[in-house]
């Protein structure tokens, strides 16, 4: 059961709870009764416009048609065709090619992170990914490096028709060389911290034999 028929199912019972409440307190205060209520909706003598109950039903009708089909539908796996079978019918999910690419494509060296998505067409596939990169590469050969390799995988090795394959830098990091620097930076200042404290321990030190008696 989803989400959109828990909540229907939740509202019914809320309904059927108010209700029961109202016929209990009605059962000892006789405000109304049921027959009488009844009529003045369903009697065709009483002056209620017939289009509006009839609409009404209708709504009613189509909700409950609505929830029943989604209860019983179930959303198909999405697959692209492998192209190299010819014997039969062959697919993998798009979250497998996606994952397959992504596996491949995050090895090469200046890649920082990728995120990849599949879009399955009647006659292939188009790749979309969005990358990062490191801002010291030659940007376009790396990107065409990028698209080679993921376009391999999905051809080569899942005998999938690529139709397209499309790349997105959305942010470059700090280049290797920048980050060696960043870190011989931060260890030189963690030296110079505890420079300070060992001084003092070592003066503490000399303090105390010379003050010992000889």
């Amino acid at each position: 059961m989803n989400i959109f028929n828990k909540i229907i199912v939740v509202l019914i019972l809320v309904c059927i709870i108010f209700v029961s409440l109202i016929s209990i307190v009605n059962e000892f205060v006789e405000y109304f009764k049921w027959s009488d209520f009844a009529l003045r909706i369903f009697n065709p003598d009483v002056d209620i416009n017939p289009y509006v109950s009839t609409l009404a039903l209708l709504m009613i009708f189509a909700v409950s048609i609505f929830i029943i089909l989604l209860e019983f539908y179930r959303r198909r796996a999405r697959v692209a065709n492998i192209s190299s079978s010819k014997t039969g019918s062959a697919m993998v999910t798009l979250e497998t090619v996606a994952l397959q690419i992504k596996n491949s494509v995050v090895k090469i060296s200046g890649l920082e992170e990728i995120k990849v998505n599949v879009v399955p067409k009647s006659n292939g596939i188009i790749i979309n990914m969005l990358a990062k990169l490191s801002e010291d590469l030659d940007i376009p050969e790396k990107m065409q490096e990028i698209i080679d390799n993921a376009a391999s995988i999905a051809s080569d090795k899942l005998g999938i028709k690529v139709i397209k394959t499309n790349l997105t830098i959305v942010d470059l990091a700090p280049g290797e060389r920048e980050k060696e620097e960043k870190i011989e930076k931060e260890k030189v200042e963690e030296v110079i911290e505890a420079a300070p404290k060992e001084s003092e321990g070592t003066s503490s030190e000399v303090k105390d034999n010379g003050s010992s008696p000889s």
